[in-house]
């Protein structure tokens, strides 16, 4: 783009009337106003694009915090059911406990009655499950065999 001063010096440099000259000036008067009109249409579409594109990082926003709640919300339901499942697995091992103990304490009576009864004499030829008899003496897990 050719600079102001160089076409002043073309115009003026020669002996132009005064009309020629006002009529160039006048010409780049309007051609710088047609640069300042463009730079305004520039201006006035990056305004444009930047509210566009604000609106836009607003609704992402928007959709982010959205997001993350529903993270925090996932990661608390997961805390929960990790609790829960502690929570679940302590009772759990608790219970067999409890059985292992009654068990133990079934065994350890089983042994007492068996070895009262083999010092008085009075054992039983068979005992099974099922079968008449004190529910105390009859093995839990395996079957005992007495000799008669």
């Amino acid at each position: 783009m050719t600079d102001s001063t160089e076409i002043k010096d073309l115009a003026f440099g020669q002996c132009a009337p005064p009309a020629v000259k006002m009529r160039i000036l006048e010409q780049m008067a309007e051609a710088l106003d047609d640069q300042v009109a463009e730079l305004y249409r520039r201006a006035a579409i990056f305004e444009e694009e930047e509210f566009v594109l604000g609106r836009e990082v607003e609704e992402r926003q928007t959709e982010i915090n959205r997001l993350m709640l529903k993270l925090e919300a996932m990661r608390a339901e997961r805390d929960r059911v990790i609790e829960r499942i502690e929570s679940i697995s302590g009772e759990a091992a608790a219970l067999r406990e409890e059985v292992f103990n009654g068990e133990e304490e079934v065994a350890l009576a089983a042994i007492e009655s068996s070895s009262a009864e083999a010092s008085t004499g009075t054992g039983c030829a068979d005992v099974r499950p099922g079968t008449t008899g004190d529910t105390m003496r009859d093995p839990m897990f395996f079957r005992r065999l007495t000799v008669a």
